[in-house]
């Protein structure tokens, strides 16, 4: 006879509406490759298999209809059968910015910032085309070229995504690390790659601290000899008009004295270098793993549109710092019209509701958190539904770590009963999902939905052989 906990987890907590299951972008995605090439349109196990079987089609299919701009070339997959030596797209000329940045005059806002200080900062598709365009304008005079390094050590704001889109823009490759770290723990990380521009913050503030860095960026900046210019940010609110370390400029001057002009987006391969990303360093330095302007941009779409279903005009937040993948993620939101919304410092403060008196305010359609935030909240009985009106918010997802069949249930019982909770798991060696959400799928507690499509995943018991 089933146990009672055996009977909760055969129960869904969650059932899609079936009148909006239509509208998903995966139920239209399933319905044209059904009818372009015999894909089965009302069965996820299968459509996911054939996806990985025919890979090569179904990722064709991905780059046409996610409009991607660029030259895709006729041959979609060399050497198939070689991992590693498989190349994707080998003909295609692609730039990341270029697709991220694809929503163009338009006053829509692209990036709603707020910090633990509750200062906030709105930046429209506009406002951010021109920063990147100034940024782009420094950097060509001080002759940065392609296949450069760029690195930050930056918080989670505005600056650093113009940072990032400009670099890639160009074909520069960018690198981050979160300012949390010390001065061994970035040049672990930023001694490996030798970059030509360090963009740092004089400081952040988490958990209602505030922790200056200057003295930090200088002992870094005499061990990377490759830097030809640091660009400090002043993201504390100091006077940084005396600070004095060689090769630096302020940030604010460069918007002072730059123009913006027409962005001439590089032309690259597929698989040219767009992020530097490191290992966790837990055997020895940090492993370098180097991410594409292609893949990252396929994968990334991929997953946001199909599985998470964002569309144009939502606002999607993941909390992250910028040494996360889900940072580099966040951002490619934008690639879909979306509006991304940063968070610069501690979720829990001043209390453990921040982030969704932030959603709330700021109507998230989608959250992203992590198993050990929703863990928290469950510790402490926050009962968020009673205190927040969350009507816009379509879809929380959970990473980091596996997020229990109690934290499920909580979701559902003290957050929002009518949500899309996605526990999705990936890594950043692949910048992006193994395994992920269906929005067509129910939702049942202590489960993973589905394997990402187009990704060759099988899981394991430990108690196989």
């Amino acid at each position: 006879m089933p146990n009672q906990e055996t009977q909760k987890d055969s129960i869904p907590l969650w059932i899609p509406n079936p009148q909006k299951v239509s509208k998903y972008n995966i139920t239209i995605l399933m319905k044209n490759l059904s009818e372009k090439y015999g894909a089965p349109s009302n069965d996820e196990e299968n459509f996911h298999k054939w996806t990985v079987k025919n890979k090569e089609l179904f990722w064709d299919f991905i780059w046409n209809e996610s409009n991607i701009i660029g030259h895709k070339g006729r041959k979609i997959l060399e050497n198939p059968s070689k991992m590693p030596g498989a190349k994707w797209f080998p003909d295609s000329q692609i730039n990341y910015a270029e697709n991220i940045l694809r929503k163009r005059n338009s006053n829509n806002i692209a990036i709603i910032y707020r910090s633990e200080k509750n200062q906030s900062q709105y930046l429209t598709y506009n406002d951010l085309l021109k920063k990147i365009s100034i940024f782009i304008s420094f950097l060509n005079e001080i002759k940065i070229n392609k296949g450069d390094v760029i690195a930050a050590y930056m918080p989670n704001c505005p600056e650093t995504v113009i940072a990032m889109l400009a670099t890639a823009s160009i074909g520069a490759i960018f690198t981050s690390a979160s300012p949390d770290f010390g001065v061994q723990g970035v040049l672990d990380r930023f001694g490996q790659v030798k970059p030509k521009i360090l963009i740092a913050t004089n400081g952040y503030t988490y958990n209602g601290k505030n922790y200056e860095r200057i003295k930090t960026i200088e002992s870094i900046s005499k061990k990377l000899p490759s830097l030809k210019q640091i660009i400090l940010v002043n993201c504390l609110s100091n006077n940084i008009e005396q600070i004095e370390i060689e090769k630096t400029i302020k940030w604010e001057s460069i918007f002072n004295n730059y123009k913006s002009k027409n962005i001439l987006f590089e032309s690259l391969p597929f698989n040219h270098p767009l992020l530097i990303m490191f290992s966790s360093g837990t055997t020895g330095k940090p492993k370098c793993i180097i991410h594409s302007h292609g893949g990252t941009l396929l994968q990334h779409l991929n997953e946001q549109k199909y599985h998470l279903d964002i569309k144009e005009g939502d606002r999607i937040f993941y909390f992250s710092t910028c040494g996360w993948m889900m940072w580099n993620w966040l951002i490619s939101g934008l690639g879909l019209k979306a509006t991304i919304c940063l968070y610069d410092g501690s979720p829990t403060f001043p209390n453990l509701e921040t982030i969704f008196k932030y959603a709330e305010e700021e109507h998230f359609t989608l959250l992203g958190t992590s198993a050990k935030f929703i863990t928290s909240l469950k510790s402490n009985n926050i009962i968020i539904k009673n205190k927040f009106k969350l009507n816009s918010l379509r879809t929380i997802t959970s990473t980091g770590s596996p997020l229990s069949s109690e934290s499920f249930e909580f979701v559902y019982d003290k957050i929002k009963s009518n949500i899309h909770l996605a526990s999705i798991s990936g890594g950043t060696d692949i910048i992006g999902c193994f395994i992920t959400g269906n929005p067509r799928l129910p939702v049942y507690r202590g489960e993973i939905q589905t394997s990402a499509l187009g990704m060759d995943v099988n899981i394991y018991s430990s108690n196989q052989e």
